[in-house]
C-alpha cells in the first residue's frame, strides 16, 4: 500500500522573495519539511508540485516532482485544494489509486514530536475517520467580523472563566500535519466530515513563516527547538 506525502512549493511570493528557499540554520524551508517527511515510519512516497527550478533541482533526487506546476496552479489565487487535487491526479495517473494522502506546509517547519506518524495511527486504526490533522490548543476568547460587526465566538458560560477552567478551543494547523482520505482530495477538498485531531501547545511549533519578521523569529527559535519526527 501507498501511503503518498504532498508538499506544495510555489515559487512566487510578494512578501518574501524566494521564501521556499530561505535557509534556517543552513537548511532550506523545503529542505526542513522534505526531511521531515523521510524519517516518517508511514510515508512511501514524498510528492512535490513546484514550479520553482531550485525546488526541482533539491527534490528530484528524493521525491517524485511535479514540475513545472502549471501557471494556473501557481498565481497568489489559486488554492492549496487545487494544488493538492493536481499533484494527486498525477501521482495516481502513474502509480494507482491510493486511500491516504498527507499533506505538510513548508512554511511551517517546526513540527511536535511525531505528529504526523500519530496522524497516521490514529486514522489508520479507525476507518471510521475522514482526516486527521494537527490543532493548536488555545484557552482563549474568540470574535469574528461578519461585515457588520463584530460577534462572540466563544461560549458565554466559559468568557470568564480562569485559563486553567477554561474548555479550550483547537485551530486547524493542517499544514503543521495532515493525513486524510484521498476521496477528499480528488473532489478538491482537504478534509472529510468525521475527523480526529492530534493536539499540541507551545509556541514554538506556532511559527507560519509568511512575512519577513515570521523569518528572523524562525532562525531565533531554532536555536532552541528540538523537533523530531
Amino acid at each position: 500500500m501507498l501511503f503518498p506525502c504532498i508538499i506544495l512549493c510555489r515559487k512566487g511570493s510578494k512578501s518574501i522573495k524566494n521564501k521556499n528557499t530561505q535557509k534556517i540554520s543552513g537548511k532550506s524551508l523545503f529542505r526542513h519539511t522534505l526531511d521531515y517527511a523521510k524519517k516518517s515510519k508511514y510515508i512511501t512516497n514524498i510528492v512535490v508540485s513546484t514550479d520553482d527550478k531550485k525546488i526541482y533541482e533539491e527534490a528530484k533526487k528524493d521525491c517524485f516532482v511535479i514540475y513545472p506546476r502549471p501557471k494556473k496552479l501557481s498565481n497568489d489565487k489559486s488554492t492549496s485544494e487545487s494544488a493538492l487535487q493536481h499533484t494527486l491526479r498525477i501521482f495516481e495517473n502513474k502509480f494507482g489509486k491510493v486511500e491516504y494522502v498527507s499533506y505538510l506546509q513548508v512554511t511551517e517547519p517546526f513540527r511536535p514530536n511525531n505528529i504526523l506518524d500519530k496522524c497516521y495511527k490514529k486514522i489508520l486504526n479507525n476507518k471510521k475517520i475522514d482526516s486527521c490533522f494537527a490543532a493548536y490548543q488555545q484557552e482563549k476568547n474568540f470574535w469574528q467580523f461578519n461585515g457588520k460587526k463584530f460577534i462572540r465566538l466563544s461560549d458565554k458560560n466559559q468568557r470568564y472563566k480562569p485559563r486553567q477552567l477554561k474548555k479550550p478551543v483547537f485551530r486547524e494547523d493542517t499544514g503543521v500535519a495532515l493525513v486524510t482520505k484521498s476521496k477528499f482530495i480528488r473532489k478538491g477538498e482537504r478534509i472529510g466530515r468525521h475527523v480526529e485531531i492530534i493536539k499540541y501547545k507551545g509556541y514554538s511549533y506556532n511559527i507560519d513563516i509568511n512575512l519577513p519578521e515570521d523569518l528572523k523569529i524562525a532562525r531565533i527559535m531554532n536555536k532552541y527547538i528540538k523537533t523530531k519526527l
